[in-house]
């Protein structure tokens, strides 16, 4: 009986024709990769057939991470892997990527930045040729002439810039509230409140820090990693996507991927390895935006869904297509 209630739909206990609606319904998948692809950095199993049998079949994939403590070069190796070397660099998207773009756009890519965030992402910046501003990472003298010498420098930045970091301090938060006090641009990549690492590792996320930010300055984030609005559009216009129902999101934390996948108005697909099983989707039915259209267990498992379409297809002269 229908309650009204939004529940996510198993691909796997989908009839064949429901399994050929699905796969003919999108020709992009963008999708997230730790805890989708990998977990930390380990490939799950059968991740690289999925890949190819999706893309020989007509789907583009395109590699959405709010991971920019990885370096570019990291995620060409493991993807080349997966994709049998023939991934391109503008198929991998992450925060420091759109962040870059972002400041182009609005002609502040060459101005004087603060950056909270890893090592990474800082070089990532530099190399677009932005101007970097970062710490301090050493401990300062306990005392207030001390801290404000170094908290209220006049520097004159154009945004506040906040990813993950991990050697977060107070300090670095005291500068970026004062620097937003001054009119600058305050932008967050990753907004992940809880990084799990594994079934008992889930560590502080940036998010944590920007909610901090945001009370105390009594401004909102402009968001450029998962699921900001903003990260969406500039996606939408990146990859000319006129019809954004024709996109698959994958990924495996409902308050980023699924989340996102709506913003942006995807369809939404959650698969189990994040830790979120199908189970606790019952617990979400109350927040509509953090249920997935779909569900399967692993991304691996979408193999089986293309052959069986596939076969379905050969057997009754069925083309691929909407």
């Amino acid at each position: 009986m229908d309650n009204g209630i939004k529940m996510a739909k198993n691909l796997l206990k989908l009839s064949i024709e429901e399994k050929e609606h699905f796969f003919d319904s999108f020709d992009m998948i963008q999708t997230d990769c730790d805890g989708v692809l990998w977990l930390l950095g380990d490939p799950f199993e059968g991740v690289e057939r999925s890949i190819r049998a999706l893309r020989t079949n007509g789907k583009r994939v395109v590699f959405v991470s709010n991971n920019s403590v990885r370096t570019m070069e990291d995620y060409r190796a493991k993807l080349y892997k997966l994709t049998d070397h023939t991934v391109d660099d503008e198929d991998i998207i992450h925060p420091a990527k759109i962040v870059v773009q972002y400041l182009r756009e609005r002609k502040i890519g060459d101005g004087l930045c603060y950056v909270i965030g890893s090592s990474n992402f800082k070089n990532c910046l530099r190399e677009a040729g932005v101007q970097v501003l970062d710490g301090p990472d050493q401990p300062v003298p306990e005392s207030v002439r001390e801290v404000s010498a170094v908290i209220n420098d006049g520097q004159p930045v154009k945004a506040v810039i906040v990813d993950f970091d991990y050697n977060m301090n107070n300090i670095k938060l005291l500068r970026a509230q004062l620097y937003l006090r001054h009119d600058a641009l305050f932008i967050a990549g990753a907004m992940d409140t809880v990084l799990p690492l594994g079934p008992r590792m889930r560590l502080i996320g940036p998010g944590c820090y920007v909610d901090v930010l945001q009370k105390i300055a009594d401004r909102k984030p402009i968001v450029l990693g998962k699921p900001g609005r903003e990260m969406s559009k500039m996606l939408i216009q990146l990859y000319a996507i006129d019809n954004p129902r024709r996109v698959l999101f994958v990924g495996d934390q409902p308050e980023m991927d699924v989340q996102f996948g709506h913003v942006s108005n995807y369809q939404t697909l959650l698969v189990g390895t994040g830790g979120v099983k199908e189970e606790a989707l019952k617990q979400l039915t109350t927040t509509p935006s953090l249920v997935p259209d779909f569900y399967i267990d692993s991304f691996a498992d979408l193999e089986q869904i293309v052959r069986d379409v596939m076969v379905y297809k050969a057997r009754n002269g069925h083309k691929s297509g909407p």
